[in-house]
């Protein structure tokens, strides 16, 4: 089965279009298209990867070519002749300076980096029509012209809201364009950030609607209630800890951290660029809760002499299950205890959504901590100060302190009454 049958967001089908449908493109003889600046038929995407096509549609309801403009795919038709399509070249530069500090320094795969490309095109062509001028980087060096200059943005996401359709697509391109003008001012271009609190002026914080929803407490409680200890421990990888699915099924023992060396919180611990979005750093995920239950399953498994060491095996104890596997025993899960969510039986992705929603509420605090420091060390902004004055092993405490409180209140009775 391909690989999109296990994605969880459209950053996930945008990689596979990109890896996989662009190279089927350029193998396919009978298509006179070119991949980097044209997208294909319905006929032809629905022909060769019609799984893909309906689960857009059924998980997220877009049809291929509102895909294409959620995720800054350029459609069928556009011309790259002009890049940027901009007259000011002191801009163009910088765009081009922040996309390849992604490739080079950030270590951002082309999947990620072209819908960022493509998303900053839009805007700043926008930008350039609606206010007259294709320098965006003038203004940014004179704190008189701050109020004018937010204007001048608010401006140009005011059309873009009438284009762009979805809120998760509006957030998306929000967060390009913000992330742009932090770039510029790391690097001295620019005095402010005039994007800063576009999420809020337009009501757009809030979550995309076709976020998968998560399991209530009340309804984690009733599937661990029904739940034999192989299902608890999936619904404890996954909305205890917030693994995706993926990696939940694919858990190894060797990725335990349980007794740090630092006398820190347990940890797993993932390779340097094999969890989605990853930056060259060590990747890692704090256990907050279940850490009997790991200890206890390691040692039962560890009395089979074909035991290679997943915590969720499959059917041969050497491999670990699938999330084909997993997305059926919550089906089965939901129809033995009854639960419904959204009017569907309870999905993989739905568990890490419960984890996420309590990271969620909980970010002010890490964020508020991370302030702290960046106004103890005059720095501007806080992701500054935390990205290179935080070492990983002070990053993953502060998330953990912040965390732990809520977890214990929301997870850790409900977990700890069955593990």
């Amino acid at each position: 089965m391909p690989n999109y049958a296990r994605f969880d967001d459209l950053d996930e089908f945008a990689s596979f279009y990109y890896t996989e449908i662009e190279q089927a493109i350029r193998d396919d003889s009978g298509l006179d298209i070119d991949p980097d600046h044209e997208t294909p038929t319905y006929r032809w995407l629905k022909s060769n990867y019609s799984g893909f096509v309906e689960r857009l549609r059924r998980d997220f309801n877009l049809s291929p070519g509102e895909f294409y403009q959620e995720v800054g795919i350029p459609i069928a038709g556009e011309e790259d002749d002009d890049p940027w399509s901009l007259d000011h070249e002191p801009t163009i530069q910088a765009l081009e300076d922040y996309l390849e500090e992604l490739r080079r320094d950030r270590g951002r795969a082309e999947t990620t980096v072209a819908p960022r490309r493509s998303r900053l095109k839009t805007y700043v062509t926008t930008y350039a029509e609606v206010n007259e001028t294709s320098d965006l980087l003038s203004p940014l060096l004179d704190e008189r012209a701050k109020p004018d200059e937010i204007a001048r943005v608010r401006d140009t996401f005011r059309v873009l809201n009438d284009d762009l359709g979805s809120l998760a697509s509006k957030k998306k391109y929000v967060s390009a364009v913000k992330n742009w003008y932090t770039f510029l001012e790391e690097m001295g271009r620019g005095l402010y950030n005039p994007a800063e609190n576009l999420l809020n002026r337009f009501g757009w914080d809030e979550d995309p609607l076709y976020d998968h929803p998560a399991l209530a407490r009340d309804d984690l409680d009733v599937l661990l209630s029904v739940a034999d200890g192989d299902e608890r421990f999936l619904l404890l990888a996954l909305a205890g800890w917030g693994l995706r699915p993926v990696e939940a099924c694919e858990l190894h023992a060797d990725q335990l951290v349980l007794d740090p060396k630092d006398g820190g919180v347990p940890y797993i611990e993932f390779e340097v660029g094999t969890r989605k979005n990853a930056r060259r750093m060590r990747n890692t995920v704090e256990i907050l809760v279940g850490v009997e239950a790991i200890e206890e399953r390691i040692d039962a498994f560890a009395a089979d002499d074909e035991w290679t060491g997943y915590l969720l095996p499959g059917q041969s104890i050497s491999r670990p299950m699938s999330t084909q596997t997993a997305r059926r025993w919550f089906r089965n899960l939901g129809e033995r205890a009854d639960v419904e969510i959204a009017g569907s039986h309870p999905l993989p992705k739905m568990g890490r959504r419960t984890w996420y929603r309590l990271y969620r509420q909980q970010r002010p605090s890490i964020e508020a901590g991370t302030a702290a420091v960046a106004s103890a060390q005059g720095s501007r902004d806080a992701s500054v100060s935390e990205r290179n004055y935080l070492d990983e092993r002070t990053r993953r405490q502060a998330r953990a302190d912040a965390m732990r409180e809520l977890v214990q209140q929301e997870l850790s009775e409900i977990f700890e009454a069955y593990l």
